[in-house]
């Protein structure tokens, strides 16, 4: 909430990030980029750093589960919003509807 009041809050937020074709295959070549594009649920800076949070309705029974489906695609948010605010995203979170839980991602 004190980040809404600040105006640190950021929801559904638009990226393009570009990696290297390798990253996906090495079958690409090397000097081959692809874009991803996403958008990112919530994110907020406290202390100078970027909490990233994302929303999750998979019908789960763990929270490990939906970190073994989306670490990948939290990475790359991490990497867009990095490049994009230049700042250090110090948490990426996943909120599990099912589970009514928050899982860090490591």
């Amino acid at each position: 909430a004190q980040a809404a009041v600040r105006g640190d809050l950021y929801k559904e937020q638009p990226f393009v990030l570009g990696v290297p074709a390798r990253v996906l295959s090495e079958e690409f070549p090397e000097e081959e980029k692809v874009l991803i594009q996403g958008i990112i649920d919530v994110y907020f800076v406290e202390d100078d750093e970027i909490v990233l949070l994302d929303y999750k309705t998979d019908a789960v029974n763990s929270g490990e589960e939906l970190v073994q489906r989306y670490k990948t695609q939290l990475d790359y948010y991490r990497k867009a919003l990095e490049n994009i605010k230049g700042m250090k995203v110090k948490v990426c979170l996943l909120y599990a509807f099912r589970l009514d839980e928050t899982i860090e991602v490591r």
